[in-house]
């Protein structure tokens, strides 16, 4: 309990005027949580260290908004890791390297998208698919498929309630199936 006293110490030092020992000390304290995190969830350390740069970087642009009576700090800080992690596997250099590993996510129900899918073409058509969908469906979808996330730690990232999350994740499968049945595509 006295970290936390000492993390809500320093947020509001940093959020009353940059505060540059404040802010290395608060990033210090959550450099190797969030590395870690990130690293679970990507390709590479090269990767998770610039991942991880980028959360820090949002975490200070953005750390006026963080309200305590809302969340706790470390919350807050994981929503924006699995925004930044989401937006690392929205860019077209991981679009490239992923497309092919698609082809083994379990999509439910025993279906997997290799036994349906022929070629890569179809792949990318059920990438560009998904990438046609609402902003929040489609960032459900990647979190749990893509990052593996679980519906608690997604509602969490996204503040919504768990049991929407559940209903667009699978209503989104239906969808994919429905759309790539076999012999339709």
């Amino acid at each position: 309990m006295e970290k936390d006293k000492q993390i809500k110490k320093w947020v509001r030092s940093i959020k009353r005027a940059p505060d540059k020992k404040a802010a290395d000390k608060l990033i210090s304290h959550y450099l190797d949580e969030m590395f870690g995190y990130v690293f679970n969830r990507v390709d590479s350390r090269e990767t998770a260290k610039d991942v991880t740069q980028e959360i820090f970087i949002s975490m200070l642009q953005s750390i006026d908004k963080y309200d305590e009576s809302k969340s706790a700090f470390r919350t807050w800080i994981y929503s924006i890791a699995s925004r930044r992690v989401a937006d690392y596997y929205r860019t077209k250099e991981h679009y490239d390297d992923r497309l092919v590993e698609m082809s083994e996510v379990d999509l439910g129900y025993g279906e997997i998208i290799s036994s349906n899918v022929d070629n890569t073409l179809e792949l990318a058509e059920i990438n560009d698919f998904i990438a046609g969908l609402g902003k929040e469906r489609r960032d459900i979808f990647k979190l749990k498929v893509f990052e593996g996330c679980t519906f608690s730690e997604i509602a969490s990232a996204l503040e919504m309630p768990e049991s929407t999350v559940k209903s667009s994740f699978y209503g989104t499968q239906r969808m994919i199936r429905s759309e790539f049945k076999e012999g339709s595509a």
